[in-house]
């Protein structure tokens, strides 16, 4: 028996599913039909569901009839048990004439033999699949691994906490000296787990109030305090912190950026990017002087805060401690850009995201190839723009390592940095995290972190989405390490979902590919056209 399951009918019965004993979505369609016959799960004739779209603008599924065989991608045997009451499962079994069975409900099959599926999380741990074409009938079974019932962790950082009677000196050890790729420096949050705020380099001298497990709280002034790990900082048993004082400044002005430079005795930061200028707080900070004509001050609460006008947003910035503890930020001005043809001279890094790590398709596209097959194309019409294009891999290996993901992303990052990039783009494709409906959740988006790469990334996601033609997530701030460089606008651009058969089959799609490089292109040509004239 084959039953086509009409894809608008799936969203009315998942937005009403609220607990485990509601209808498993299996696919792009109802979920209430499972079984022929009233077949007891596991045995019997499965009845054949037909895999509709959920994004049917894209190209059609091409169709397979291999040999009947069950592929489980996501998830892998031997995982953990997701602790979310329902679950993605999703792979192939060969042939698009196949029926499938999971756990007792009928799963629709792709014209690829691709399938996708959200289902209650087995509370036994294992995932029971049958597939059947005519008189052939294959079966497997997944199981998550068991919960562990081992004694808590160590106690070894709980041991240590305490709030201090006198506020401690600090001092970054951890990091490098200089802030530029947002992977660099270390991190300072607004609460224990918030996202990035301040990045401090190395010698940022800190009043530390607080020791909780693997962080410090400092205080930065007598309104802001921050969490910092404490892996690196070197915190003295004595000995005060920098007290508060005034500190002077100046400016001077080069081609293609201003420094500005503050007697801060290594005091700590942070900066702000704007639409005219950048802002540097410096915490600690009771007064504030400023020579050279290119900034101006002022202190309130405790801090200092200095302007740095660049005549319309910065490209970037650096910033940095000299021996002296003076500290130096090196504002980026925008260059100089051609708006008839605006990639030309423009120098772009171009990385193509993965490995390590990347997700993998039902069929077994895996991440990592599909960004380098958009980003080759992506690189030559660049080029032929007139664009120089720094690719930051062309085949399979990375830059330093194929499986640390810190020392890879951090090795591409420092690469636009070293090599004065204007624009750094991460090409990836999407994959769900635990618990996620992948029937609602997909969609088109770019990321980005700093305020100079929002309009980046809106010009590539509204590029992107016009070819992709599906649901529109948009361009959203997160803190990614390749959305974090501070020296240049970056973006990370998410097109489809591997997961997702038709997303996935339309990454395998030369054709399509190239539109997805086409649309590249164009979002950053948008983008450099807009910040034409923008004032060096």
């Amino acid at each position: 028996m084959q039953r086509t399951v009409a894809a608008f009918a799936l969203l009315p019965l998942s937005l009403a599913a609220c607990g485990p004993t509601a209808s498993p979505s299996t696919g792009p369609g109802p979920s209430d039909t499972l079984r022929i016959g009233g077949a007891r799960p596991g045995t019997g004739a499965i009845e054949r569901l037909v895999y509709q779209p959920v994004s049917p603008a894209l190209p059609a599924i091409p169709a397979a009839n291999g040999a009947l065989a069950i592929r489980v991608i996501e998830p892998t045997s031997g995982s953990a048990r997701p602790r979310s009451q329902r679950t993605i499962i999703y792979g192939t079994v060969g042939t698009g004439q196949a029926a499938l069975e999971i756990n007792g409900t009928a799963v629709p099959v792709a014209p690829n033999g691709a399938f996708i599926a959200y289902l209650p999380t087995p509370q036994d741990g294992a995932w029971r699949l049958r597939a059947q074409r005519g008189g052939e009938e294959v079966t497997q079974t997944l199981e998550h691994a068991r919960p562990s019932t081992g004694g808590g962790g160590s106690t070894g950082a709980a041991s240590q906490n305490a709030v201090y009677a006198t506020a401690r000196a600090g001092t970054v050890t951890g990091g490098a000296d200089t802030l530029a790729t947002g992977s660099d420096a270390i991190y300072a949050r607004p609460t224990p787990t918030g996202t990035y705020r301040w990045f401090f380099p190395r010698g940022a001298r800190l009043s530390v109030v607080e020791r909780r497990g693997d962080q410090y709280r400092v205080q930065l002034d007598p309104s802001t305090e921050a969490w910092v790990d404490a892996r690196n900082l070197q915190v003295a048993e004595t000995g005060a912190p920098p007290a508060p004082g005034a500190v002077t400044a100046s400016t001077t002005r080069a081609e293609g950026w201003t420094d500005l430079r503050v007697r801060a005795g290594g005091r700590p930061f942070l900066v702000e990017v704007t639409q005219t200028g950048a802002v540097v707080t410096v915490y600690g900070a009771t007064a504030t002087t400023v020579s050279g004509g290119q900034a101006t001050g002022e202190a309130a609460g405790g801090s200092a805060r200095i302007t740095v006008p660049t005549g319309g947003m910065p490209w970037g910035y650096k910033a940095w401690y000299e021996g002296s503890g003076d500290l130096v930020v090196r504002v980026r001005r925008p260059p100089a850009i051609d708006a008839a043809n605006p990639l030309r001279g423009r120098r772009i890094v171009i990385d193509p995201g993965h490995p390590p790590a990347g997700a993998t398709g039902p069929t077994g596209l895996y991440e990592g190839d599909a960004n380098l097959a958009i980003a080759l194309p992506l690189a030559e019409k660049l080029r032929a723009r007139g664009a120089e294009v720094i690719l930051t891999r062309t085949g399979r290996e990375g830059l330093v390592s194929s499986t640390n993901s810190s020392q890879e992303l951090g090795a591409r990052v420092r690469l636009a940095v070293e090599r004065d990039a204007d624009l750094l783009i991460s090409v990836h494709n999407n994959a769900f995290g635990e618990g996620q409906d992948p029937f609602q959740a997909h969609g088109t988006s770019v990321y980005y972190f700093h305020p100079m790469s929002a309009g980046l990334a809106q010009s590539l996601d509204r590029e992107i989405v016009g070819v992709t033609r599906i649901r529109d997530i948009g361009a959203r701030e997160s803190n990614l390490a390749l959305a974090r460089p501070t020296w240049m606008p970056t973006a990370l651009t998410e097109s489809l979902f591997m997961p997702i058969p038709e997303q996935e089959a339309a990454l395998r799609d030369p054709a399509f590919v190239d539109r997805l490089a086409d649309a590249h292109v164009a979002g950053i040509e948008a983008f450099l056209r807009s910040r034409a004239g923008g004032g060096r």
